[in-house]
């Protein structure tokens, strides 16, 4: 889509106009959504987190200024606040799990993650606890700092960094029998 057509869709958006917001909807929503997968347990949590996101971007529009940035990238913090929001009024079910010190500390490599593919990587960050998960999300696809995050979440800057450490372990945990298959061409 280019800036213009994109300028012009807001503008509808802005008046209300409902073939501008299912245009917009339509274009943005897969976006939206694997942002929301990221963040969500299960698909309905991240249907949920797309509709909240575009009520809210709906009710926001207005306030989209092009001279100050890209509106994608304006879209994009406003779904990730959006799904922290909605995380947050949910925080009393959060559970955050301790896990043994002594797991090796390997990191997932790149080459890893391109064998297993989006959809696996999706469906394994999902299985993380909620406070991991949010960490490791910020962090590592919304490149937040640990001081931003733990502001974000209100929790220590040393907790952010604990659970984005943790996170990683346990995503490799989950990850590691299906990265053993693909090594012995079983996959």
């Amino acid at each position: 889509m280019h800036e213009d057509q994109l300028l012009q869709i807001i503008e509808g958006c802005r008046k209300g106009v409902a073939a501008a917001e299912k245009a917009l909807f339509g274009y943005f929503a897969p976006k939206v959504l694997a942002i929301a997968r990221r963040y969500a347990c299960d698909e309905p949590q991240a249907l949920d987190f797309l509709q909240e996101s575009f009520v809210l971007l709906f009710d926001k529009i207005k306030l989209f200024d092009p001279k100050k940035g890209a509106f994608e990238a304006w879209l994009y913090r406003l779904t990730v606040n959006t799904i922290l929001q909605e995380m947050r009024k949910n925080r009393k079910q959060q559970v955050f799990v301790e896990l043994p010190v002594e797991f090796p500390e390997q990191e997932l490599q790149e080459s890893d993650l391109m064998q297993i593919g989006e959809k696996r990587l999706t469906e394994a960050i999902q299985s993380l606890p909620d406070g991991y998960r949010q960490v490791l999300n910020l962090y590592v696809f919304e490149d937040w700092s640990h001081r931003e995050i733990a502001a974000r979440l209100d929790i220590t800057e040393s907790s952010s960094r604990s659970q984005l450490s943790r996170a990683k372990q346990l995503l490799r945990q989950k990850l590691q029998p299906l990265l053993r298959q693909y090594e012995q061409g079983l996959v």
